[in-house]
């Protein structure tokens, strides 16, 4: 009786953690706006360029389709990033991994692959003082 008794205080006591532990999630990151690092006008035949390095966080999820007005070659610093072009196959692109999109490209996937932030450091040319996004 005392081991029953022992037993059924142990199990009333462990039950709130236990749905505690089943309820409470961590949200999902948030995408952060990009952040410009550095800018640079272009001379001689790319005269009228500009180079643009800017940092991405993306969160989890898609993003919005959209193209760029210039190539763009990326680094993933952190995280992996779920990337995709014209509605191709998705890749997942690891820490230390890079991904390059032609000019005008569809970019119709992009996001961090789990279920935090991802950090890119993305290099672009694109024309003198255009953000050289166009969303679609």
């Amino acid at each position: 009786m005392e081991n029953r008794r022992t037993f059924l205080q142990l199990a009333a006591a462990l039950v709130p953690v236990g749905l505690g532990a089943q309820t409470s999630t961590t949200p999902p990151a948030t995408a952060q706006p990009p952040r410009e690092l550095a800018r640079h006008p272009l001379t001689g035949p790319l005269n009228g360029f500009d180079v643009v390095v800017i940092e991405l966080n993306p969160g989890p999820g898609t993003g919005r389709d959209h193209r760029h007005t210039g190539p763009v070659l990326g680094y993933v610093l952190d995280g992996q990033l779920r990337f995709g072009v014209d509605h191709g196959p998705e890749q997942i692109i690891p820490t230390g991994g890079t991904f390059f999109e032609q000019t005008g490209t569809l970019h119709s996937t992009f996001g961090s692959a789990a279920n935090a932030k991802a950090r890119v450091l993305a290099f672009m040319v694109v024309p003198t003082g255009n953000s050289g996004t166009v969303p679609v």
